[in-house]
């Protein structure tokens, strides 16, 4: 079974490659999966918290993003207020935000310039985009992706992701999902030798947990367990205690790609599909 064809009754074609509108079929289901997320996360949430698909560039930029990923940012231009519409000469600005890259950058300013006496938890979703041209089912430009982030020291900040790579791996057996995690890594950190790509993976800083979204698919990442180390609370002037800069860890979910998993495991009727 495979869930790359629009005639399955799940995807809405756009006409672009890694657009792809989705039926309310496919949008029960993953409200269905939001439900089992929220019901795995320990922390007190009734929910996520939906943030924009726009962000502030000063976030950002902050962030270092732009240094790691100048080519997934997509930017956001408009034409300056007031100008004549007759006007062909006029070429838009660039606009002070951007599109988001990933939900967890709404979360780091909430917190930034203070010093944390506590572990700070955040369940977090909302629409995301990274500029990837390809019709590769699963490679969406636009997608949304739900984030459990803990903001902590060290210690604590490592463990919660250890906790997570667990409890998924618990989540994904219950869903009916078969997955490998993977050690992987990417230059989330920025520029520098500090975490070149050998030394995220000796560090062991991000898993990714892979399945199969189609037919002869040799496994696509649907989600993914990050430790950021400091970087973020140093980047965002967060605090922790008496420590330095804060840790921080995230559990992401790639929440189209762990549907086409759910659609590719157990067939184009929900009504078959075991109980989650």
């Amino acid at each position: 079974m495979t869930a790359t064809t629009t005639e399955s009754g799940w995807l809405l074609p756009t006409g672009v490659p890694g657009l792809l509108g989705f039926t309310g079929a496919h949008e029960a289901v993953l409200a269905r999966l939001q439900a089992a997320l929220t019901a795995a996360d320990p922390s007190p949430s009734t929910g996520p918290d939906w943030y924009p698909p726009v962000v502030p560039r000063a976030h950002i930029d902050r962030a270092q993003y732009a240094e790691s990923f100048p080519q997934l940012l997509g930017t956001v231009h408009a034409l300056r207020t007031g100008t004549d519409p007759a006007d062909t000469s006029a070429v838009p600005e660039e606009a002070d935000v951007v599109l988001a890259p990933a939900v967890c950058y709404g979360v780091y300013p909430r917190i930034a310039d203070t010093v944390l006496t506590a572990a700070r938890h955040f369940d977090a979703a909302g629409h995301c985009y990274r500029h990837e041209a390809t019709s590769e089912y699963g490679r969406f430009r636009s997608f949304r992706m739900r984030e459990f982030v803990v903001v902590a020291g060290a210690d604590e900040a490592w463990q919660w992701r250890e906790d997570w790579i667990a409890r998924t791996e618990a989540l994904f057996g219950r869903l009916g999902v078969k997955v490998t995690v993977q050690p992987a890594s990417d230059p989330f950190f920025g520029p520098g030798d500090r975490f070149m790509r050998s030394s995220q993976l000796q560090q062991s800083l991000k898993y990714e947990f892979h399945a199969e979204l189609y037919d002869g698919d040799p496994g696509t990442a649907i989600a993914s367990a990050n430790c950021h180390k400091d970087h973020l609370g140093e980047r965002f002037g967060i605090g922790f205690a008496d420590q330095g800069p804060a840790h921080s860890s995230c559990m992401a979910f790639g929440l189209e790609r762990t549907v086409g998993a759910l659609i590719h495991a157990h067939g184009d009727d929900p009504a078959n599909w075991p109980e989650f």
